[in-house]
């Protein structure tokens, strides 16, 4: 897949990275359809954190879900689910 990839110090690229995929079973794999960057970004963009080459830029999406895993209760992967906002978080 592609992604907004931090380089260095104001420089960012897009790349292809590997695809995600269900780690746990309450994990959700959703097909980003679109995505924002923010404030966050922009600090690492600007080189005030310790942002590492190779960090992905983007955490507002905007997706389907393609996958859940079977301890998921509060989303469902139906095909005519639309399109869904969300909230990632780090494990």
């Amino acid at each position: 897949m592609r992604a907004v990839v931090y380089v260095d110090v104001r420089d960012v690229a897009v790349r292809e990275v590997p695809d995600a995929g269900l780690e746990a079973t309450t994990d959700a794999l959703v097909r980003i359809t679109s995505t924002a960057l923010c404030g966050t970004d922009l600090h690492m963009y600007d080189g005030r954190t310790g942002a590492e080459p190779g960090l992905v830029f983007g955490h507002e999406p905007l997706g389907v879900v393609q996958e859940v895993g079977s301890a998921v209760q509060t989303v469902r992967h139906r095909r005519e689910d639309g399109v869904i906002k969300a909230v990632l978080r780090p494990s």
